[in-house]
């Protein structure tokens, strides 16, 4: 029964994490793209081109607001970033749930594990990097094995909040490392 109470924990937790990730994300994109449009649209920074001889024709200014303009609507970067607040919240309401047990019964572990499908049943398909940092943070946070943690490559790090990576395994720390040895033993044959 611990390691079924440790598992739900676990992945509440990992969730919550996860909609942490993609909240600030997206409430970083909503500004910026507010700011863009803002600043783009105003009197000043036709003048700011002029005092600074940038050749930048009219037009494309105004193309650029009402590029980022679009995005903006179509987006909908602040309506997304509120999307994931309310799923981290339910994610910590059901942890906060959990944590208030001390002994819990099968049906209890039971119903959090239902409460936990039926949060996930709200959420957008995941973004792979961004979960399997959540899940490294959350191997932090329960300060288990750090061997457990996922090796994300470098190059998918910058790309992790718009690209799926999907069908992409990330392994383990402990699985390159015996991957290594057996390499090591082999050559060393």
């Amino acid at each position: 029964m611990k390691e079924n109470l440790d598992l739900i924990r676990f992945n509440v937790l990992r969730n919550a994490l996860y909609h942490v990730a993609r909240r600030r994300s997206l409430e970083r994109i909503n500004r910026f793209f507010n700011f863009m449009v803002i600043v783009l649209g105003t009197a000043a920074v036709a003048d700011l081109i002029t005092v600074f001889d940038l050749r930048v024709p009219p037009e494309a200014i105004g193309a650029a607001i009402a590029i980022v303009g679009a995005l903006q609507l179509v987006f909908d970067f602040g309506r997304a970033a509120r999307d994931h607040q309310a799923l981290q919240r339910e994610y910590y309401h059901l942890l906060a749930d959990i944590e208030g047990v001390i002994a819990p019964s099968e049906d209890q572990l039971a119903e959090w594990y239902s409460r936990m499908i039926r949060i996930t049943a709200d959420e957008t398909p995941a973004l792979k990097a961004i979960d399997s940092k959540a899940y490294n943070d959350t191997i932090d946070a329960m300060e288990w094995d750090r061997d457990q943690r996922l090796v994300i490559p470098w190059w998918h790090k910058p790309f992790a909040g718009f690209v799926s990576f999907e069908g992409f395994e990330y392994p383990k720390a402990i699985e390159i490392k015996e991957r290594k040895a057996r390499r090591k033993a082999t050559q060393a044959r």
